[in-house]
């Protein structure tokens, strides 16, 4: 885990790590939300809706909730407060069994509040953009 404080961060400062999405992580994700959507679970429902999908698609907000790990874990890490974002946006399907990468760049910081504009996307393992999103970040120290 980062520990960057807010003088420590510059624009231009930029971290990133990959997570494999797996149905462990869908089920679980189900049991939290309770979203028992067809499109989520049912291989047959999901390519009967769309023939560009090739199984059940994950959950989008299982994808952006590694917007999460980015702010908490990398950018500043400890000292992290999610403030809000801007943008999200959903581009492409994920599936189980893919590797994601995600990455954020310091775009602005706003010194009044202590706070950090990280401009943020996820990228599939054909380095397909899947998931872009503005991160609003307060930076506690």
């Amino acid at each position: 885990m980062n520990e960057f404080t807010y003088a420590e961060i510059e624009i231009g400062y930029s971290a990133s790590f990959t997570r494999h999405i797996t149905e462990c992580m869908e089920h679980s994700f189900r049991e939290i939300t309770g979203d028992e959507n067809p499109l989520h679970r049912d291989d047959d429902f999901a390519r009967s809706v769309s023939q560009s999908y090739k199984r059940h698609v994950s959950f989008g907000l299982l994808t952006a909730s590694l917007y999460s790990t980015l702010a908490g874990m990398y950018l500043p890490g400890k000292y992290s407060l999610i403030h809000s974002f801007e943008n999200i946006k959903f581009l492409r399907p994920v599936y189980a069994g893919e590797e994601l990468t995600v990455n954020g760049t310091v775009q602005e910081k706003n010194d009044a509040l202590n706070l950090i504009v990280v401009k943020a996307s996820i990228r599939n393992q054909d380095r397909e953009i899947v998931s872009s999103a503005k991160i609003k970040i307060i930076v506690l120290a």
